[in-house]
């Protein structure tokens, strides 16, 4: 009885013990599922036109197609550059992602959704830009094909011809 007292109780704590360990990578932004991210994108850009998606495939990868509402923000251009820390006047690297509407830096309190083609190019943006100040970063896990076939919005080609295309 001891015994199953004892691995109820390690199953229980099992979790919040993990959370310590020194091998766990903390982030702030976060992770979606299939049946988060799409339903919840749908929904957050319908209600907000100021709902970002940033696509942080590549300019070649981008042209050959992309989401109509999906700006492109290379993860290579996203970690060029340097800014600087307000709070402690320490420069970092990396690069704020532009509103294309605005020509502006996009603002820190607007929810962004990253996405890439497999997702891990999505996830090194979303720890940068959580980085940088962004809380409300959602990392889209699923393909760009999942993405496609999910029919969040029409699928565009071509090159960016300008900031404001």
């Amino acid at each position: 009885m001891n015994k199953i007292f004892s691995i109820l109780l390690l199953l229980l704590l099992l979790p919040s013990i993990s959370a310590f360990s020194p091998f766990t990578v903390p982030h702030n932004y976060k992770s979606s599922s299939a049946l988060f991210s799409i339903a919840d994108y749908k929904a957050d850009f319908q209600v907000s036109p100021k709902t970002f998606l940033l696509d942080v495939r590549e300019p070649n990868e981008w042209a050959e197609g992309h989401l109509k509402y999906a700006p492109p923000a290379p993860l290579s251009q996203l970690t060029s550059g340097r800014w600087m820390d307000n709070t402690n006047g320490k420069y970092y690297p990396g690069t704020f992602p532009i509103d294309r509407y605005t020509s502006v830096a996009i603002m820190k309190n607007l929810k962004i959704y990253v996405h890439c083609k497999m997702g891990e190019r999505a996830k090194q943006a979303g720890e940068l830009l959580n980085q940088m100040g962004y809380q409300n970063v959602v990392v889209i896990e699923e393909t760009f094909d999942e993405l496609v076939a999910a029919e969040i919005c029409e699928l565009m080609t071509g090159e960016v011809q300008s900031l404001t295309d």
